[in-house]
């Protein structure tokens, strides 16, 4: 098992980033990034996923679930179903050129709820989707039962997509109450 100063070193050089750029993506300080690559200081798990979402590419747009949700719900509120939804998509165009890796950093950290049940459920159901695309585990606290869209939601809002939707969309989404068409979720 790498130790957490050694993790954070690879990851960073991986990245092909220097401490102060590090930091800046973590909202960090350079000193503080240096304290745990010497070991001096050992980051919490947390911390540890913070710093390796911070390595990601810069292309990803969402670098965790925990950022989505609430962005999803404001979309919900401000602009309605489809903007929303688009930024799911976002999500699912950045998986396309990650990796299981990075896929499993993004679905970490269990986000906050929102006070839209919408909103949590989708991070939910799209954090066992990914999951099950990656063929990796699904995080535990995607299974919590509060993760309900109430009343469901159906994503293309006319009502002639409905039965496609509740015939066509993923059990990870359905069982949260969250309907999609297979092309709600095909990527070109």
């Amino acid at each position: 098992m790498i130790d957490p100063s050694s993790q954070v070193r690879l990851m960073r050089a991986r990245a092909g980033i220097s401490q102060r750029e590090l930091a800046r993506r973590a909202g960090t300080s350079s000193a503080t990034v240096s304290r745990y690559e010497s070991g001096d200081l050992a980051p919490n798990t947390t911390t540890l996923n913070r710093l390796a979402r911070a390595c990601l590419p810069a292309h990803r747009r969402w670098p965790s679930l925990t950022a989505l949700a609430p962005a999803i719900a404001r979309a919900r509120g401000l602009q309605g179903s489809t903007p929303a939804w688009r930024l799911v998509g976002e999500v699912l165009d950045d998986e396309a050129e990650g990796t299981a890796a990075d896929t499993m950093l993004v679905i970490a950290d269990p986000p906050a709820y929102t006070g839209d049940s919408t909103a949590d459920a989708v991070v939910a159901g799209l954090a066992e989707y990914l999951s099950l695309r990656r063929g990796i585990p699904a995080p535990g606290w995607a299974s919590d039962k509060a993760r309900v869209a109430r009343p469901w939601w159906f994503v293309a809002e006319a009502p002639a997509w409905i039965p496609t939707s509740l015939r066509e969309s993923p059990r990870s989404f359905a069982t949260r109450g969250v309907f999609v068409t297979s092309a709600g979720l095909e990527r070109r």
